[in-house]
């Protein structure tokens, strides 16, 4: 029995770790296209894996010493998803002081029906703004009553998971919904003044890159965040939603970390994932993307608890 064991260990074991190893060349070529920008996303999951399979060739090198030889790949993939992980890792921006504005954003997913759990979930942490995604008509209907604690508010409802709002318990100086690229896609734009200072916020769902078209939309959507941030690099700058994009992929690298923009996520070191709120944590990656301007600067940052969508909402303290 032992025997069939360390066959198939050997014969399967091998076979998924080539396939494996495709799969993290795959990831770390620098062509900006569909499918390299798919398997960019698990560096977290393949640094896991990793591990395991060393597990493995350990094992088959107590029966065999030829294994030493996968031994040493698994080293060397370990090191690379580590260095890369690493790499985005920055300092913690902690700079408590009493002018804190409270930022949330939640992907409500159009058919979770939770809108209870959700409100729950947003006097339970009480924000002053409040970013939604995939709003429809139902949504916005089910949480009118959160108009009362915020009554500041801009709606833009949509039938295809693109609807955006948001939501504020400080006034608004002026608020757009703006459309971006040839596909029309919202971004909700708020203007603030507060602490004598201006703030203007961005909350941007992009197109998920599932085809050629809504890759280079989504693309498209990045590059116009680092535009803007380049060309008002002197202001106080929000960006804030679902990118439909890690820190891995080679488009983040391209837009936004060769951008102004500081990553919320980074500077706090977070590694957790926001989806699939669904999966168990190792197998999440985070696609929601607070991105601030350099004058702006964070005091926490926290995921929060599944209230029924795919996506866990993020909370965010900022000070400027």
């Amino acid at each position: 029995m032992k025997e069939k064991i360390d066959n198939y260990l050997k014969t399967r074991g091998l076979l998924f770790f080539v396939i494996f190893i495709c799969v993290n060349i795959i990831a770390v070529l620098p062509a900006n296209n569909i499918i390299v920008d798919i398997f960019s996303h698990f560096r977290l999951q393949y640094l896991i894996f990793s591990f395991l399979f060393l597990v493995l060739f350990i094992y088959l090198f107590c029966l065999n010493k030829k294994y030493i030889v996968y031994c040493f790949v698994c080293f060397v993939l370990i090191f690379l998803n580590l260095f890369e992980i690493f790499s985005y890792i920055g300092r913690y921006e902690s700079f408590n002081q009493g002018n804190i504005v409270k930022l949330a954003l939640y992907n409500v997913l159009t058919s979770n029906k939770n809108y209870d759990d959700f409100l729950v979930s947003v006097y339970q942490e009480n924000p002053d703004i409040i970013i939604l995604q995939e709003t429809d008509d139902i949504w916005l209907e089910h949480i009118k009553d959160l108009k009362k604690s915020y009554p500041y508010y801009i709606e833009h409802s949509r039938l295809d998971n693109f609807g955006i709002s948001m939501y504020s318990k400080i006034p608004f100086t002026n608020t757009d919904i703006e459309l971006w690229t040839d596909f029309e896609v919202p971004v909700v734009v708020a203007n603030f003044k507060m602490f004598s200072q201006d703030l203007r916020i961005y909350g941007i769902h992009t197109l998920p890159p599932t085809s050629k078209d809504y890759f280079r939309v989504r693309n498209e959507m990045l590059k116009k965040i680092n535009t803007i941030s380049s060309q008002e690099n002197s202001k106080n700058l929000v960006f804030a939603g679902d990118f439909n994009t890690t820190i891995y992929s080679n488009s983040y690298k391209k837009y936004i970390k060769s951008s102004v923009l500081k990553d919320c996520q980074i500077l706090a070191k977070n590694v957790n994932g926001t989806w699939n709120a669904r999966y168990i944590p190792i197998f999440r990656i985070s696609l929601e993307h607070v991105l601030i301007s350099p004058k702006i600067l964070m005091n926490s940052f926290k995921i929060g608890k599944n209230f029924g969508s795919d996506h866990l909402p993020v909370y965010v303290e900022l000070s400027f």
